[in-house]
């Protein structure tokens, strides 16, 4: 089903969205949740509604914070409606400006909640708009400055839009002179305001825990918006994300990609997802095609003999050292029977001890410092390579992509891993 709403925000969590959607839904009035995604661990995706005005939260992971580059105006309409929000808000979390009378509001006041999500609460309408809740950019660190620039952008970019209001710091104002003190401006029915930063040092900056999806009709609509918005500077992502030239992000969404990824037949939508998972920009008749298999390969270059870095490769207790993509996740134990036929088993586990796994396969060829070929539990096929380079060792990863992550991120991860093999290899 087509959502009415044209741009919707949303939130990235680590794992509380859940939590957080059950909270925000209590605290504003008129408020739920409207459905809830989960897989295996738990809650993955929560659509909820605050007043009427629809949200969406996504329980990522650790990847992104919130800050106060982005924020959102509650306004209020009695003293007592302010006061039990303030307070529910401001448990737990962290007051940027104490709620007290300024020259925009007889009672204001800026709060971080405990998840990190800032509010601007005030008593009564914030300019032109009836919405209860509006967004505000504030722009700081890198984009300090340009305030006014991506408010003039956004609305040349969406139709219908307009500015409400724009005001400039003068001379001997907290902000630079000349630079915007506040905009309030309309994309598609949307109300928005933003801001320059009149404090020099913030060191905060715009990045993906808040992010808006603007719902598409079609293809020709999808590529509007993400050919407009990437323009001048703007960032290609994956899965329908991107970041504009002013470093907001946003996700272009054509309707039929949820529809295709509800679908009743397992096979319809997982086939979306997968293919979903390998694009940038959404292509919609990309959608049902097979998914194309994929190999991907890593290198790394050891300083250390091709004996040396075999052994370290393939030895259970060394593997335990190395067999890691970050910091956060370690290999508690390793059992390795290096033999056509033989099997290994790696523990992968966080190491504060939310999530972990077992990396399973068997060995179909082990040519000793030159080759080994394993296959994975999941079917996936995996060479790896070992060439002498003098006293320096070159090991080369070729592995089949399976299609429940981005291309790019299993990537990463692979060699991540096999950067740390090759540190410890030439370290030992």
């Amino acid at each position: 089903m087509a959502r009415a709403q044209k741009i919707t925000p949303f939130l990235w969590f680590d794992n509380q969205a859940g939590e957080a959607a059950a909270f925000y839904t209590s605290v504003f009035g008129k408020s739920k949740i409207l459905n809830t995604v989960r897989h295996a661990n738990g809650v993955s995706l929560v659509r909820f509604s605050l007043s009427g005005q629809e949200f969406t939260a996504l329980n990522g992971g650790p990847k992104f914070k919130f800050n106060p580059s982005i924020s959102f105006f509650a306004a209020c309409k009695t003293p007592a409606e302010l006061k039990r929000v303030w307070k529910a808000l401001s448990e737990g979390g962290f007051v940027m400006m104490p709620l007290d009378r300024y020259p925009w509001s007889p009672q204001y006041g800026w709060v971080q909640d405990k998840y990190g999500l800032s509010w601007q609460v005030m008593l009564g309408n914030f300019g032109s708009t009836r919405q209860k809740f509006m967004p505000c950019f504030l722009f700081t660190g890198p984009q300090r400055g340009l305030g006014e620039a991506a408010v003039r952008f956004y609305s040349e970019v969406f139709n219908p839009s307009g500015i409400a209001a724009i005001t400039r710091y003068g001379p001997g104002a907290p902000g630079p002179e000349g630079t915007l003190q506040y905009a309030e401006f309309k994309l598609c029915g949307h109300t928005f305001s933003a801001m320059d930063n009149p404090q020099p040092d913030a060191n905060y900056a715009f990045n993906e825990a808040v992010s808006f999806v603007i719902n598409c009709k079609g293809q020709k609509e999808v590529d509007y918006y993400w050919d407009k918005l990437i323009s001048g500077g703007g960032e290609e992502s994956q899965c329908a994300w991107l970041k504009d030239r002013f470093g907001i992000s946003w996700q272009v969404v054509p309707d039929a990609l949820p529809k295709l990824l509800g679908d009743p037949d397992p096979a319809v939508s997982q086939r979306a997802m997968a293919n979903m998972l390998q694009m940038k920009k959404i292509v919609i008749r990309k959608l049902k095609s097979e998914p194309k298999k994929a190999n991907i390969t890593v290198k790394t270059t050891v300083n250390a003999p091709v004996g040396h870095a075999w052994k370290c490769f393939t030895t259970p207790a060394d593997i335990e050292q190395w067999n890691a993509a970050s910091p956060d996740w370690h290999c508690p134990k390793a059992v390795n029977d290096l033999r056509p036929g033989g099997n290994f088993s790696y523990a992968m586990a966080a190491r504060d001890g939310s999530f972990g796994f077992d990396f399973d396969g068997s060995y179909d060829e082990v040519l000793e410092n030159k080759r080994i070929k394993y296959t994975i539990a999941d079917g996936r096929k995996v060479t790896v390579a070992f060439k002498a380079i003098g006293e320096k060792t070159e090991v080369e990863e070729t592995f089949e992509a399976e299609n429940t992550h981005p291309h790019a991120m299993q990537r990463e991860g692979w060699q991540a891993i096999l950067d740390n093999f090759g540190r410890h290899a030439g370290a030992t």
